[in-house]
């Protein structure tokens, strides 16, 4: 079964949530931003409103309508007077709409306002030379008004009209002048979305409802409890409850509205209480949203008391308290364990809440002006911020699940380990046995390699190193027997001993060589030296066979090179040797030239009997011997001694069949390829390029 990273998990989850309040936020808002065909005039905006305040509400609109403009207070803007309980006179002036075709030249005017919540409100516009009145709000039966939710008048054309308000609710007004068929469109749009807002939020309390069913958790169960109140409330104060309940019941919609005024706010710290706080390390905190969630209940009395419009403040300014603390809160655990995309989805939505939930409770006391009505503004932030702390809560859920599963997973992993232990440790203890066992095997092979090395070593010994012994000592016993005073005797038996002192001494230097190659100290000892004299030394080897003898040819060679002259003369003497032991009788050819390329080259070949390509390509190998091996004596170090000898000094050692169709052994060794002691590499550079020229 695959299993998606969680990085990768987060990232979908993200994006799935980009997406859903992108689509969400289309079909909500895009109603409301779709433009009439017919563009209205806003009072306070396109039509100037002048305000009169009376507080006692004596007045008359013939009086109202005679007082002189100096009477009013000229606004530019929407009514918003906060929480009172005086009533306000509005006299605008003729409104002027041009027709948007000649077929709409002859369509009504109507005046639409909102809030819905407005007690009641009257329209006076003269007809005939009479005031002619016109009621509508919650005070007003549905059949003695345009039974619609918004508060609808029709409008004469070419006449001022005033407005008389009273309301218990927040005094705001937001009126705009239609056209029959712009209004029709535009009340089509505005249902589209109000439907869409409401379906949503439906949706979200019947899932919030089977969850916290399904799970039994109380913080599941606060936010049903808010889901389901901000559902009710946002129809009562949209007007849908006097649309649709019975008559008898609909002139109580405003005494719904201020219930739910104080009950939301109660709600709202209940749920925070029981998602942020509760059985936390924020006790303070926690007591003061458990105070606040009683306090707006016990607030409510006012509305019995008739002091409801004094004490209204109390559940405005409630909910942005609220959403203050838990900002706070949420901002101190994203801090404190570090940034996760649950506590980010609780702290930014919190914030932004606080930020608009100030300037919602100052528009609804009345310290501001707002160009949108509030009433439609907080059920859409309160959607998005619940839907936001939703989902919160839902990662937070399947975190808790994902870390439930692992730790499920941990513990059967610790019980398979706790039944498998005693196999383990037979396992182990068998292990160990074996590498012992091993080790031991490992260490008996040794030992025999060793014992095998070591005698094939003393059989080398034996046979090389007693050969030349044997030549000494048979010299100075026929001196020492039968002394003669002839001077060639003495100098060929002088010679004779001379030679076998100087393969004793080829043989040392060979052996004390393979282990100096693999020191870690080793290096090079270059010098300037006589090329003609290194070959004298190593061909005196052919002069003291007696099967073979020698052809020289150092015509093509430089004066002197640069090389390590030790190192050199033993690979040289190696190859001579080689050929001495192994080539039929005849001739040891012995060549030294300079190549093409700046290189020294020496060349040492024999008559036979010539290398298979089998055994030419391992000659160079340690412990490697030829085809003849059987015919001679050796320990297979003199060509492997040369070849690193050569490699060193950055050359190479190549075999071939020579002319005469025996094996010729070719030691190339590269121009100024060592490094010499300071200044030497230089002056013996320029010291060869005068000799050769």
């Amino acid at each position: 079964m695959l299993t998606v990273p969680r990085h990768k998990q987060r990232i979908t989850l993200i994006a799935w949530i980009v997406v859903s309040l992108g689509i969400l936020s289309f079909f909500v808002l895009s109603p409301v931003t779709m433009a009439p065909p017919d563009k209205g005039l806003r009072l306070g905006a396109d039509l100037p409103l002048q305000v009169l305040t009376d507080p006692g509400g004596t007045l008359s609109v013939q009086e109202v309508a005679g007082l002189p403009d100096t009477a009013f207070e000229t606004l530019r803007a929407p009514l918003s007077r906060g929480y009172t309980d005086k009533v306000y006179w509005i006299r605008v002036p003729a409104p002027e709409i041009a027709p948007a075709s000649a077929l709409s030249a002859n369509d009504p005017l109507w005046l639409e306002i909102t809030p819905t919540y407005l007690d009641r409100v009257t329209l006076y516009q003269q007809v005939q030379g009479l005031w002619r009145a016109r009621d509508s709000g919650d005070h007003v039966p549905m059949n003695q008004r345009v039974q619609v939710r918004q508060l609808l008048f029709p409008l004469a054309p070419g006449q001022p009209f005033v407005l008389r308000m009273e309301t218990t609710s927040a005094m705001q007004l937001h009126g705009t002048v239609w056209r029959s068929t712009s209004l029709m469109a535009w009340l089509a749009h505005t249902e589209w979305a109000s439907g869409v807002y409401h379906g949503v939020n439906l949706a979200l309390t019947l899932l919030l409802g089977g969850a916290a069913l399904a799970l039994r958790m109380r913080s599941l169960q606060a936010m049903t409890l808010l889901a389901l109140i901000v559902l009710v409330h946002s129809a009562n104060v949209r007007g849908y409850a006097q649309l649709w309940l019975p008559a008898a019941w609909s002139l109580n919609a405003d005494l719904w509205v201020s219930i739910g005024v104080f009950v939301l706010p109660s709600v709202f710290a209940w749920q925070a209480r029981e998602t942020m706080t509760r059985h936390t390390r924020w006790r303070t905190i926690d007591r003061l949203l458990l105070l606040l969630s009683i306090v707006p209940l016990l607030a409510m009395s006012s509305i019995a008391l008739d002091c409801y419009t004094r004490w209204a403040w109390l559940a405005v300014s409630t909910p942005w308290t609220v959403s203050v603390l838990c900002a706070l809160i949420a901002w101190s655990n994203l801090m404190r364990q570090g940034t996760s995309l649950a506590n980010l989805l609780v702290a930014v939505p919190y914030t932004l809440h606080s930020l608009m939930g100030l300037h919602l409770a100052a528009t609804f006391m009345g310290l501001v002006p707002s160009p949108l009505e509030t009433s439609l503004v907080w059920p859409l932030e309160s959607l998005l911020l619940h839907i936001l702390i939703i989902i919160a809560m839902s990662i937070g859920l399947v975190e808790k699940f994902q870390q439930s599963l692992d730790e499920q997973v941990r513990l059967v992993d610790s019980l398979a380990r706790s039944e498998h232990a005693l196999e383990e440790r037979v396992r182990l203890r068998t292990r160990e046995l074996q590498q012992a066992q091993g080790a031991l095997q490992t260490a008996l092979q040794g030992e025999r390699t060793l014992r095998l090395e070591q005698r094939q070593f003393f059989n080398m010994v034996n046979h090389e190193f007693r050969t030349p012994l044997a030549v000494v000592d048979g010299a100075a016993t026929e001196q020492l027997t039968f002394p003669s005073e002839n001077l060639d005797d003495q100098v060929e038996r002088a010679a004779q001993i001379r030679r076998a002192c100087r393969r004793m001494a080829s043989l040392v230097d060979n052996c004390l060589v393979s282990d100096r190659l693999d020191a870690p100290a080793f290096s090079l000892q270059p010098a300037l030296v006589a090329v003609q004299e290194v070959i004298d030394d190593a061909v005196q080897l052919v002069h003291w066979s007696r099967r073979h003898h020698l052809a020289l040819d150092t015509s093509g060679a430089p004066a002197q090179w640069l090389c390590d002259p030790t190192l050199v003369r033993i690979a040289l003497s190696n190859l001579v040797d080689n050929a001495v032991k192994y080539a039929r009788a005849g001739e040891i050819a012995v060549r030294a030239q300079a190549t093409a390329q700046g290189a020294l080259q020496l060349s040492v070949s024999d008559q036979g009997p010539g290398l298979s390509p089998q055994v030419a390509a391992r000659i160079f190998e340690l412990h490697e011997r030829g085809e003849r091996a059987s015919q001679t004596r050796g320990f297979g170090l003199g060509l492997w001694v040369a070849r690193r000898i050569a490699r060193m000094h950055g050359g190479d050692i190549q075999v071939s069949a020579s002319e005469q169709a025996g094996t010729c052994f070719t030691m190339t060794l590269p121009r100024a390829t060592v490094q010499a002691p300071d200044g030497l590499q230089q002056n013996g550079a320029q010291r060869l390029d005068a000799a050769a020229a």
